[in-house]
């Protein structure tokens, strides 16, 4: 039977030709059918390779992060059994250990020089079983999506949102710091990256979302991750800053401005005789808060004179003393005047203050307090809700490296 299939095959083949020489039919559609049977030919290939697991990373919020941006050529690794795939498929298999160069818009197995040719129509994933990958000389959580240009070709790292902020916040503050300061970090740096996703991104049209670096968050990946940070990630899971409805950004600098700018904090000098007549007390010898609001606003402040106390309306005070906010923190006396120590209005495009948030919670604030402190609306308060349509996914687990693994 074999043999009847290829001589039916070879006069068909030889028929083509006699008609292509004759002018009969195009001279190449030779080469189309040759082409045909090559595509069937690795479609066999390709239904020979069993995967076992999803060519995509568990995802919620998916982020796509461009390590490898127009580069000529780059590398990856696995540490665990992993495939290339195309449309889903697998079309690959990767074998745990070994460096494979991407060059030429090839896949090229180091070691043995086996190869496989990306599309240059199609997105290529790059997955193994345990969801992690070494690639731009650094390992990350996730995948990779790889976008051949023919030279040239980009690297993206694929991952759920969470999974990438275990990368972020030791990255962009010491991990030995105040949980509380790292927990503000990581609603700070997940509100900037929801910000920033699919059409907000600045890098939408070179196929990512955002970049490794200064010019959006540092990610170091897998080999950045703590403990400390880990726990501030699943502590504040879903949560980011929101105004109007929509998500605010969440900028933060290191330092922001002079000792009590850097803590969003601000001084006024009252003196006794506007406080006075202000209040209608006379002879002022005590000024204090009797209650703050839960936005941390003076709600009453008793206001003592040698003869009359009266208690008054702090948000009403501050606001005929020119205070910026009614968080007013603390208030003595110096000579004939009062010195009223309250909260700043938030710093705008600066955002938080890394240092500033750290020594607030070393006093003994709770990350939600610190996020007010820098990120509250006109009205003094701070509005935190969920990331859109979330849902929270399978929590991921601290990565230990493996027995002998780079």
């Amino acid at each position: 039977m074999r043999n009847k299939v290829n001589l039916a095959t070879l006069l068909s083949r030889s028929f083509l030709v006699l008609l292509a020489l004759s002018g009969l039919i195009p001279w190449w559609t030779g080469s189309i059918l040759a082409a045909g049977a090559a595509q069937k030919k690795n479609a066999a290939v390709h239904k020979s390779l069993v995967c076992t697991y999803n060519p995509y990373p568990p995802m919620v919020n998916p982020i796509r992060i461009g390590i490898a941006v127009s580069v000529p050529h780059s590398h990856f690794a696995v540490w665990a059994p992993g495939f290339v795939f195309v449309d889903a498929q697998p079309v690959f298999d990767l074998k745990p250990g070994l460096v494979y160069t991407l060059s030429g818009g090839r896949i090229i197995e180091l070691s043995t020089g086996r190869s496989f040719s990306m599309p240059v129509d199609r997105r290529t994933h790059v997955t193994a079983a345990d969801y992690r990958i070494w690639a731009n000389n650094r390992w990350y959580r996730g995948g990779l999506e790889l976008i051949n240009f023919g030279g040239r070709l980009t690297a993206i790292n694929l991952l759920d949102m969470e999974d990438y902020l275990l990368g972020v916040v030791p990255s962009e503050m010491p991990a030995s710091w105040h949980l509380e300061a790292l927990k503000a970090q990581a609603v700070a740096a997940r509100s900037y990256a929801w910000a920033h996703v699919g059409r907000n991104s600045k890098w939408k049209s070179e196929g990512f979302d955002l970049v490794p670096d200064v010019r959006d968050q540092a990610y170091k990946g897998l080999a950045a991750e703590a403990p400390s940070t880990f726990f501030a990630v699943q502590q504040t899971r879903g949560l980011i800053l929101k105004d109007s409805g929509k998500v605010k950004p969440g900028f933060y600098r290191a330092w922001v401005g002079d000792a009590y700018e850097n803590l969003n904090i601000r001084k006024s000098t009252v003196p006794s005789s506007v406080l006075e007549k202000i209040t209608g007390v006379p002879k002022i010898v005590g000024v204090t808060v009797k209650k703050w609001d839960a936005s941390g606003n003076a709600h009453s402040m008793q206001v003592m004179g040698e003869k009359k106390t009266r208690e008054v309306y702090g948000v009403a005070l501050a606001k005929m003393l020119g205070f910026s906010t009614a968080g007013i923190l603390d208030v003595h006396d110096e000579g004939s005047n009062w010195i009223f120590t309250y909260r700043g209005p938030g710093n705008g495009a600066r955002g938080l203050s890394q240092h500033g948030a750290n020594m607030l919670a070393s006093r003994g604030w709770h990350f939600d307090q610190i996020l007010q402190q820098y990120y509250q609306d006109a009205d003094g308060q701070l509005r935190l809700d969920y990331i859109d349509n979330y849902r929270a996914a399978a929590l991921p687990s601290m990565v230990q490296p493996d027995k002998g693994s780079p």
